[in-house]
């Protein structure tokens, strides 16, 4: 499998795919540091609401543009290798992209803590632990998205994963039906990690939402959809082979 990975970051050497992995988390530092005091609570509110879901949305979508220029898959479809291994090195190969810049945009928050804002709350314990769960919670996205980028296309993954996540991870986040709405997995469970309420200001010591209990419920509730999404559509990739 790590021939499969190693080959698709090739085709991504050179395209904006693999330039995004820097651009978005320097985007949101450079963003986040004209709140000031307000830097790493904003810093990873916008990121975790906005613009990882939006990294996601749009690097899957220009990976699957690399393979749809040429002759619409044709060239992969007549490869003599199963199918199914090149859909979930893709995915594997995006959930790399995911980390690194998570772990970049965890390297400027920490930064941004040290020049921008030493008497910050959030504790450089806390933005590692919200940058690895955030990266768990949200590797269910990238089959998700790459499907909706080969089906319906580009402005498809954006409308649907972009806007819905925007709206249902504010909306759902704070009620008891939380766990049943994936877009509200990351900024449910930000709030006993970082103490970030979905509406982005600082949560109160008593508030309920605090609760640390719900961290295992996402990250297995993450994790299990992650592996049946990449598993139905790699199944569903197979199958074009007949197209």
């Amino acid at each position: 499998m790590m021939d499969y990975i190693k080959a698709e970051n090739l085709k991504c050497r050179r395209t904006f795919a693999k330039k995004l992995v820097l651009i978005a988390p320097l985007l949101m530092v450079l963003l986040a540091s004209i709140s000031g005091m307000y830097l790493v609570q904003n810093g990873y509110n916008w990121w975790y609401a906005i613009i990882l879901p939006g990294f996601i949305t749009l690097a899957t979508a220009l990976v699957n543009q690399i393979e749809e220029r040429k002759l619409h898959y044709r060239t992969v479809f007549a490869l003599p290798v199963p199918l199914q291994k090149i859909w979930i090195s893709k995915v594997f190969l995006l959930a790399v992209y995911v980390l690194v810049a998570c772990m970049l945009h965890l390297v400027g928050m920490i930064l941004g803590k040290f020049l921008i804002n030493p008497a910050a709350t959030i504790s450089i314990t806390q933005m590692a632990v919200a940058t690895l769960i955030l990266i768990v919670v949200s590797l269910w996205q990238i089959p998700f998205c790459l499907f909706l980028s080969k089906k319906f296309g580009l402005m498809a993954a954006v409308i649907i994963n972009l806007g819905m996540g925007i709206v249902l991870g504010i909306f759902a986040a704070t009620k008891d039906f939380w766990w049943a709405c994936p877009y509200s997995w990351a900024t449910r469970l930000m709030c006993p990690v970082l103490g970030i309420l979905p509406n982005g200001t600082m949560a109160s010591q008593w508030n309920a939402l605090l609760n640390p209990s719900v961290l295992p419920v996402g990250i297995v509730l993450s994790i299990t959809l992650f592996v049946l999404l990449l598993a139905v559509t790699a199944n569903w990739f197979q199958r074009q082979e007949a197209k």
